[in-house]
């Protein structure tokens, strides 16, 4: 994998910190990739639905 720096919000980080205790992810990177995946995921098919493609 390749590493992505960023920064966010405390609040936000705080809220991942929550996801993490319930156990819905084991650590943040996890969290992460999977909010990018489901982002991506998302965005590609509503393009594909909706015609609003950026080649």
């Amino acid at each position: 994998m390749i590493p992505v720096q960023t920064r966010v919000t405390k609040k936000l980080i705080e809220r991942l910190d929550e996801l993490i205790q319930q156990g819905v992810y084991s650590n943040r990177s996890e969290a992460i990739r999977d909010a990018i995946r489901r982002h991506v995921t998302s965005f590609s098919e509503n393009s594909k639905n909706t015609g609003n493609r950026k080649d």
